[in-house]
């Protein structure tokens, strides 16, 4: 009698066991399915697991080729400071009526100031409203400069002022 006891006991825990199992499986299945690209229709386990597949291999795809887009686009990088695409320094001047914009941009061991292309803005007759200078990524200084005439209706000549910048400058 005793092994009939055990017997059912073993089989209750078998199945127990079991039942664990599926809901485990089902619980991971449903995981699985949570991360994947929404389909319209509910899935078999069997088709979660193509799909996954299907999935997987499309993202080490991706992968492969983002790291071969890095590469290129590094090396097209280092061509293009290697190449120095623009000469420093440049100048841009904005003419906005009552104001004059000047950006001026430089590389970073720049034999001038900030204080040189206010002091050039002064005496041809402007008065700085604000400047900047910025520090760029790499070796580049970047001047922003906005002015108003000092007698409005005199003006700044913004072509004397621009031959000045670039006598400093070159």
């Amino acid at each position: 009698m005793d092994t009939g006891a055990s017997g059912s006991s073993s089989k209750i825990n078998r199945s127990s066991v079991e039942r664990e199992r599926r809901i485990r499986l089902k619980d991971l299945f449903s995981k699985l399915s949570s991360v994947l690209p929404p389909q319209p229709t509910k899935m078999s386990t069997h088709k979660v697991l193509e799909h996954a597949t299907v999935y997987v291999n499309q993202l080490q795809n991706q992968v492969e080729e983002l790291k071969k887009t890095k590469l290129q686009v590094e090396e097209e990088c280092r061509e293009m400071t290697s190449r120095r695409s623009i000469t420093f320094p440049v100048i841009n001047m904005t003419d906005l009526n009552s104001t004059l914009e000047v950006n001026l941009i430089t590389g970073w061991k720049g034999e001038f100031k900030l204080c040189d292309i206010i002091k050039i803005l002064m005496e041809e007759g402007a008065e700085v409203i604000t400047a900047s200078a910025n520090h760029s990524a790499g070796d580049r200084i970047i001047y922003s400069i906005h002015c108003q005439p000092i007698i409005s209706r005199i003006g700044i000549a913004t072509s004397r002022v621009q031959e000045r910048l670039e006598d400093l400058i070159s």
